[in-house]
């Protein structure tokens, strides 16, 4: 495991390192053969070289920089319209009533998914990303195969209405992209649509909410986000790097390399662990501090990723999180944590447990 922030930045960009294989992954971990497999195996997160370049190549232009950015009127209103309906006066699951609904609905959006249901895909999304971790969750495979197997399933039907009956949306332009050149087959335009909704969904839901927590269990830090809402970006960096929702990611040497004065042969199993490298004192002044006036951050922030693997969705989430803040501090300010949430586990996407809260 690499710990250093020095070796993690490089490693991530090394090309004699390269990212975990989803067939390896498949092999390693004894997962067994049905849709989980199928999935692990295809999507572009778990590929390299031109055929993950032309799988990821599908998506880039619905999240670039631009396309996002013209979605963030969207996004607001969204957020506004979450908070609005937020119970008041009385204990609820924050999670479950906005950190969750926010991405599942701009994601819904991007796609063209209609949004009554996103309470549908959700929860079969957060059990799917149960599937990548360090160590494979056997014995939740059941219910990961089950709600794997749904999630292809729905995506499918929509990718075949919009075959008939294109919309100005993402699925509609994937389908016409893929009829006009199938270079790959339906099933494995399927699994990457499958990917970027459990990309899309569960990892700013539990980003959004540890962000959050932390705000509501440092009071002043709060109220300076009230009094001056350009804090916003520095507070959402911030709560990325205290307790990030990827705790690690795995890379294989594919020629010897040196880490930290350690000679390593081709073919070692290497987890670059994000949750160290951003704690490490030569990467940022007191890193135990939660400080969203931080102006020690990276120009690019470590927990996307580096080289041809950074994160593809970063600037939705980072929007996502910005405006979803933006909305609560403006309508509801006195919120206040009763449960704090923890993310468990030190690799892959991290589980997160239950955040209660009330607004007074």
């Amino acid at each position: 495991m690499a710990l250093r922030a020095s070796d993690v930045m490089v490693i991530l960009s090394d090309p004699r390192t390269k990212p975990l294989e989803g067939r390896d992954y498949v092999r390693i971990q004894g997962v067994p053969e049905g849709a989980a497999a199928r999935f692990l195996r295809d999507f572009f997160l778990f590929g390299s070289g031109a055929e993950h370049r032309a799988k990821r190549g599908m998506f880039a232009r619905s999240f670039a920089h631009g396309a996002v950015r013209a979605a963030q009127p969207q996004i607001q209103a969204v957020a506004r319209r979450i908070v609005a309906e937020l119970p008041r006066g009385e204990s609820f699951d924050f999670i479950d009533r906005m950190a969750a609904r926010v991405p599942a609905e701009m994601i819904a959006a991007i796609l063209g998914l209609p949004q009554s249901e996103t309470s549908y895909f959700a929860p079969r999304v957060y059990a799917m990303s149960r599937a990548v971790s360090p160590v494979y969750p056997i014995d939740d495979h059941a219910e990961i195969e089950t709600a794997v197997s749904e999630l292809f399933r729905y995506v499918v039907d929509h990718m075949r209405i919009r075959s008939e009956q294109p919309r100005d949306d993402l699925l509609s332009r994937l389908v016409a992209d893929w009829k006009d050149d199938p270079v790959i087959t339906f099933s494995t335009l399927v699994h990457q649509v499958l990917g970027i909704i459990v990309g899309g969904t569960d990892t700013t839901r539990a980003a959004f909410a540890v962000l959050v927590s932390l705000l509501l269990q440092h009071p002043e830090q709060w109220t300076a986000l009230r009094d001056d809402p350009s804090l916003i970006p520095g507070a959402v960096s911030e709560g990325l790097r205290y307790d990030p929702s990827v705790g690690s990611i795995v890379r294989f040497t594919n020629a010897p390399v040196e880490i930290s004065g350690v000679e390593l042969p081709a073919g070692v199993m290497l987890r670059i662990s994000n949750m160290s490298a951003m704690r490490d004192p030569e990467l940022y002044a007191e890193p135990d501090r939660f400080d969203i006036r931080r102006n020690d951050h990276p120009r690019l922030h470590p927990v996307f990723g580096a080289g041809a693997h950074r994160c593809i969705g970063e600037m939705l989430a980072r929007i996502e999180m910005q405006e979803g803040l933006a909305a609560l501090v403006a309508g509801a300010p006195a919120m206040e944590l009763q449960t704090a949430p923890q993310l468990q586990g030190f690799g892959g996407l991290r589980q997160i447990t239950p955040m209660q809260v009330i607004i007074r």
